[in-house]
Parts: structure tokens; C-alpha cells; sequence
């Protein structure tokens, strides 16, 4: 063994996942910080439109700063892919964790809506390097049992962020709310400097003892050289097989290729033009007019713990079921609940009913979207992006992933805005449209999306090229 007595004292003859659960748990912290960053946005906007804002904006204004969010998640991929392969996963999710720290600063201090636009693009900039990164790390230090474990973890952290940030909100100013966010993003970058590189970074980058020595800290014992061989053989068959093609051109030379692009990209625009994203951001803005229900602050929270709960339910849901039976379910669902929503407010806006003892009706789709999206969307999504795109176009695909939904996402925040306040449309026609795009988008996905329940990596690729 090359590793010396430094590397020993974290080894026991039976192993131990305790370092593997400890960079889990730091990497939840900063889940938990971009939790923070999106769950900013809807009690935000209801503080800085009110009469005693504490820095003057408009309905144009306060779009630009959801979607300047989006703006910098966009340019994230190609910062990262600059960065990842050079310095290595932990230095980049370290590096992910300084633009949140000066997006929070700023806010502290903010006097102008200037201030917080470039506050929240550098957000944007920390959400899209970490979302790009953390699965890469988080898949690549641990061990087969522990890998879905520290998946769902960090997604249920970062919900459970969302949801602190909504319960918190009212009682807190700006600047106070910014500082509390602020020491948490603080606590992940001193946590996580003490946690190991990558294993995979370290043989690729031809420090083949280092990442003995990290596998032997990661699994807590002195024999690892069979885990060691096997990173160093799939390494040695990436890079063949990245070889063959790695641009964005390969990405559209083959059938498969583009009918995996398309589904992803239909499950984003679901996200984005669905009525999530919409509700996500503006719940407070849009449900003033049903507080006889709820306050508008407790529909927040509610939706929050909806978002956590549907998480761990998700979990449970997608292996047993299959992939297609829960996007069927859950896009029929979400289509109802738009057409709900969007009728309801139809039928005060422009009919001018009185609506008052119906505002349950949106309140309740609502929590069923949320709860659906959450459960039978987003986690269908996710393992998705690791079952269908070939491997020698795995990263190119990721990057152009997510930029298109860095780009549908920017403009679906501007034009909720824009349409629904701007334009003084009310909030009844964009739920309909969002009832018509989830309804195609479902089809869509149906069309071209095979079942990979049970199936290995080239059946799903022969299913794709039919």
C-alpha cells in the first residue's frame, strides 16, 4: 500500500462511511444555500412592491430580478466547464460557494434595485455551478449504497431550504434575512474545505496515490486497490469513448441523441411554462386576492412543506412504479390543476364573478401541482439525465441542458410578470396557457421517451433509436 500512516488513522478493518457521510453533509449545506437563493424570490417581491418598500421598484423591475437568476444559471455550464476538469470537483463546488457570498453581502447592504440585480446574478451564477457539479462529486465519492441516499438527500435539503426561507420571511427585514443566508454560505465553504477530492479527479489527473489514499479515507479501510482499478479502467474507457465525439454536432448526429434532448428539454419546459416556476415565485404575489383561505404567507409555507414531502415520496414512487405511469399521472394532474386555477381566475377577471367562496379551488390545485411536479416530474427528470443520453455526449449534453433551461426559465419569470401585471392580463391567462403547454409537453415526452425501468444502458439507447 502507498498510503502512509497519515492516510491509516482513518481506517478500520471492517470500513467506515463516515467521511462519505460527512462530505454528503456539507454538500447539504450548500443545497439548503441555493434552497435559500429560489425561495427568496416570492416573499422578496411581496416586501419590495409594498408602500413602504425599502428600495423603490416596478412590476418590470422585480421580473428582472427573478429572471436575472435564471441569466447567470445559463452562463454557469460554461464557466464550469472551463473550471472542472482543471481544478477538480471539490475546488469547483468550492468556488461555487464565493458569488453566493457576495450575492448575500450585497443585499445586506443594498440601497438600489441595481444592487440586487448583480446580487442576484451571482446567485444565478452559485445555483448553476452547483447544480452542474454536485451530482458529479456527490457520484463519484460514494460508495453504490450510499450514492442514492446522498442524491436524495441534497434534493430534500434543498426543499427543506425553500421552506425555511418561506417560514422566516415575515419576520425578518431584506438585510437581516440576507445576513442569516449570508452565514450559512460562510459555514459550507470553511465546512467543506476540509472534505476530500474526487478519487476519479485525482487518477485522472495522473495522482493515482493521492486518490488511493482519499478511497481509503472515503471507505474507512486499508484495502482498496479493486475500487482503485475499477476508476482507473472506466477513466481509461471515457476517454476512448470521448474520443469518438464530444461536440454539440455529434449531439445531433444520431436519432437518439436528439429524441433524448427533446424529452429532457419538454420536462423543462414543463418546470418553466407549467405553472411550478410560476408559483414557486410569485405565490405570495398571486394569491393576495384568496387570503380568506389562508394568509398568503401560510399558503408559502404550505407549499413549502408540500415541496418536502412530495420529495421523499418520490423516492419511494419511481422505481416501483416505472418511469412513464408517473409522467402520465402527474402531467394529466398538473394540466387539471393549471386549467383550475386558470378558470378561476378567468371567472373574476373577465367575468367578473364573485369568486370569493371558491378561492379554495386554487388554493388546493396548487398544493396538488406542487406535489405532482415534485413527485412525478422532477424526479423522473433527474434520473433521466443519467439514463438517456449516450455517455461520449453525457457532458456536452449536460452543458446544453442547462443553458436551454437557464433560458426558458428567464423567460418564463419575465413574462408571467409582464403578461399578468405589466400588461394588466390578470393571472387567469397565463395558468391557461400553462394548461396547454403541460397537456402537449406530456404528449410529447410519451412519444419519444422509452421506459428504462429494469432496462440496461444500450437497451434504452436501442429503444431510442426506433
Amino acid at each position: 500500500m502507498s498510503a502512509d500512516v497519515q492516510g491509516r488513522k482513518y481506517t478500520s478493518p471492517d470500513g467506515s462511511k463516515t467521511w462519505e457521510y460527512l462530505a454528503i453533509s456539507t454538500c447539504s449545506i450548500m443545497s439548503c444555500c441555493m434552497g435559500f437563493v429560489i425561495g427568496w424570490n416570492s416573499p422578496s417581491i411581496v416586501i419590495l412592491m409594498s408602500e413602504d418598500s425599502p428600495i423603490p421598484v416596478t412590476a418590470s423591475s422585480v421580473s428582472t430580478l427573478v429572471a436575472i437568476v435564471a441569466f447567470g444559471h445559463m452562463l454557469a455550464p460554461l464557466i464550469n466547464t472551463l473550471i472542472v476538469d482543471k481544478f477538480g470537483r471539490k475546488n469547483t463546488l468550492l468556488f461555487s460557494g464565493l458569488p453566493v457570498i457576495v450575492s448575500w453581502s450585497l443585499i445586506v447592504i443594498a440601497s438600489s434595485i441595481w444592487e440586487l440585480y448583480v446580487a442576484r446574478f451571482l446567485a444565478g451564477i452559485s445555483l448553476g455551478l452547483f447544480i452542474c457539479v454536485f451530482p458529479m462529486y456527490i457520484g463519484e465519492i460514494s460508495s453504490p449504497k450510499t450514492r442514492g441516499i446522498g442524491g436524495s438527500a441534497l434534493t430534500i435539503v434543498y426543499n427543506m431550504g425553500i421552506l425555511l426561507t418561506f417560514a422566516i420571511a415575515p419576520y425578518l427585514s431584506l438585510s437581516s434575512m440576507a445576513g442569516a443566508f449570508l452565514a450559512v454560505s460562510v459555514a459550507f465553504v470553511i465546512t467543506f474545505w476540509f472534505m476530500p477530492e474526487s478519487p476519479y479527479f485525482l487518477a485522472m489527473s495522473n495522482r493515482t496515490d493521492k486518490a488511493e489514499e482519499v478511497l481509503e479515507k472515503l471507505r474507512g479501510k486499508t484495502d482498496v486497490s479493486e475500487e482503485l482499478q475499477a476508476i482507473v479502467d472506466f477513466l481509461s474507457r471515457r476517454e476512448k469513448e470521448s474520443a469518438k465525439g464530444r461536440s454539440l454536432r455529434d449531439m445531433f448526429a444520431s436519432r437518439a441523441n436528439l429524441k433524448a434532448l427533446l424529452s429532457i428539454t419538454m420536462f423543462s419546459t414543463i418546470q418553466y411554462f407549467g405553472g411550478f416556476f410560476a408559483i414557486q415565485a410569485y405565490s405570495q404575489l398571486i394569491f393576495k386576492s384568496i387570503s380568506n383561505v389562508l394568509s398568503d404567507y401560510m399558503i408559502n409555507v404550505v407549499i413549502g412543506v408540500t415541496q418536502v414531502i412530495s420529495t421523499l415520496i418520490a423516492t419511494l414512487l419511481v422505481d416501483k412504479f416505472g418511469r412513464k405511469p408517473l409522467i402520465l399521472v402527474a402531467g394529466v394532474s398538473i394540466s387539471i390543476c393549471n386549467l383550475a386555477i386558470g378558470l378561476y381566475f378567468f371567472a373574476g377577471e373577465y367575468m367578473h364573478e364573485d369568486v370569493l367562496s371558491l378561492s379554495w379551488i386554487p388554493f388546493v390545485a396548487s398544493i396538488v401541482l406542487v406535489f405532482m411536479f415534485n413527485s412525478g416530474i422532477l424526479c423522473v427528470q433527474v434520473i433521466l439525465m443519467s439514463e438517456i443520453f449516450a455517455t461520449e455526449i453525457k457532458a456536452v449534453s449536460t452543458c446544453a441542458f442547462s443553458m436551454i433551461a437557464g433560458f426558458l426559465a428567464t423567460l418564463g419569470t419575465k413574462l408571467y410578470v409582464w403578461v399578468a401585471i405589466t400588461l394588466s392580463y390578470g393571472h387567469s391567462l397565463p395558468f391557461l396557457f400553462y394548461f396547454a403547454v403541460v397537456a402537449a409537453c406530456t404528449a410529447i415526452i410519451l412519444r419519444v421517451t422509452p421506459e428504462t425501468k429494469g432496462k440496461t444502458f444500450a437497451e434504452i439507447q436501442l429503444e431510442l433509436m426506433k
